[in-house]
């Protein structure tokens, strides 16, 4: 099964100085060794630095506050809590600034295709953090707007990441402006849920109020998520890949002999081709054909080589439905030294496709070219 691969990302904060008038809020900057050196704690008063990793500090609750372009607070700790737009909230520092980098990429991606003045005022560019959030007694929750908002805040979270590779990897001349409006419904989204969390920190004792906000915002989330097929059917989250080399390949099978492979474009679908020679004479001149419906691919995978001589990389297509790829088995009768093979010509259906590579590289161009044409349907 295709390995997942999971970058591990740390952030050095530091507040800037300014004159005695007033402060900047932070930058994020990415430190070498990949470990924080600071963090913020948060007693409702006062906000008080702390040196060293957040990782082995007992919080539960940690944030990230979030200003404006150009903001500037005093030099005292607490004015940050009553400038900032917005905050992000995560059960630890590594959390949340994972999330918050996965969002700052994001809007890099949307001003870059979009143009520079298109994401507005609420910016995730200019955060404080990652806060410890100190809270004397038991948090007193009646309308369950914590668990609620985490649980829409984690499903927005999902969504950000997929459409920021369409963003990425699109071009704005093939955007129709329908793709602006369900992106923009993303940022919207992004802001909403950081605006909520600001005022479930100020107001936590206005359940009523919080909770028709809260209601309000999960069509937002809903309609987010259902962008994400009607984004990626115009702007892929990858590009086709221009080679064409990993089309033919060759795999031996042992006493069944070569097996030569080919894929071809037809219309809609790919038809995979796998015709047998060689060997024991036993699967000589069979030819198995099987049609990818574009539409009809569920999920993809890269299958890493195993230990040994085992180096090979294998794509696996499912079908998205229970009826699978359309398939045609036909060969020729074959004698063989121990016995005679009968001809066969059989219209069948298979489960599943499986291509084989030897390298990397091509594996992931024949990933990224049936990725793109079931997004695409075409």
């Amino acid at each position: 099964m295709r390995r997942a691969f999971f970058f591990i990302l740390a952030f050095l904060w530091a507040l800037f100085c300014s004159t005695a008038s007033g402060q900047t809020a932070a930058s994020v900057a990415a430190p070498q060794q990949g470990s924080y050196s600071s963090y913020y704690v948060w007693n409702g008063n006062a906000l008080q630095v702390v040196n060293g990793d957040p990782a082995g500090a007992n919080y539960a609750e940690w944030q990230v506050w979030l200003y404006p372009k150009s903001v500037r607070v005093s030099e005292s700790g607490s004015g940050l809590a009553y400038t900032r737009w917005g905050a992000m909230q995560g059960p630890s520092a590594r959390a949340v600034i994972k999330q918050l980098a996965a969002y700052q990429q994001f809007e890099r991606a949307y001003t870059n295709f979009f143009g520079a003045n298109t994401w507005g005022r609420f910016t995730f560019s200019y955060p404080v953090g990652p806060i410890a959030v100190a809270e004397q007694g038991q948090r007193d929750d009646p309308y369950s707007l914590h668990r609620k908002i985490d649980l829409l805040n984690q499903r927005l979270e999902s969504v950000v990441p997929e459409l920021r590779s369409s963003l990425v990897n699109g071009e704005r001349n093939e955007a129709p402006a329908l793709v602006q409006q369900y992106l923009e419904q993303v940022r919207n989204s992004m802001q909403d849920v950081a605006r909520f969390y600001d005022k479930l920190s100020r107001l936590p004792t206005e359940g009523n109020y919080l909770g028709q906000e809260l209601a309000r915002l999960t069509p937002g989330v809903n309609q987010a998520e259902s962008a994400i097929p009607k984004v990626t059917a115009i702007l892929p989250t990858v590009k086709l890949p221009t080679s064409k080399d990993w089309m033919t390949q060759t795999e031996f099978a042992g006493r069944d002999g070569t097996i030569n492979v080919t894929v071809t474009e037809m219309g809609s679908s790919a038809w995979v081709q796998q015709s047998w020679t060689g060997g024991d004479g036993s699967m000589a001149g069979t030819k198995v054909i099987t049609i990818v419906p574009y539409q009809d691919i569920g999920t993809l995978d890269i299958w890493m080589p195993h230990s040994g001589n085992d180096q090979r990389w294998t794509l696996h297509i499912q079908p998205a439905n229970r009826n699978g790829f359309p398939q045609s088995i036909t060969s020729p009768e074959r004698v063989t030294s121990k016995r005679t093979y009968p001809a066969v010509n059989l219209k069948t259906s298979g489960e599943s496709v499986y291509l084989e590579f030897s390298n990397t590289r091509e594996a992931q161009e024949a990933y990224a070219f049936f990725l793109y044409h079931k997004q695409r349907g075409i």
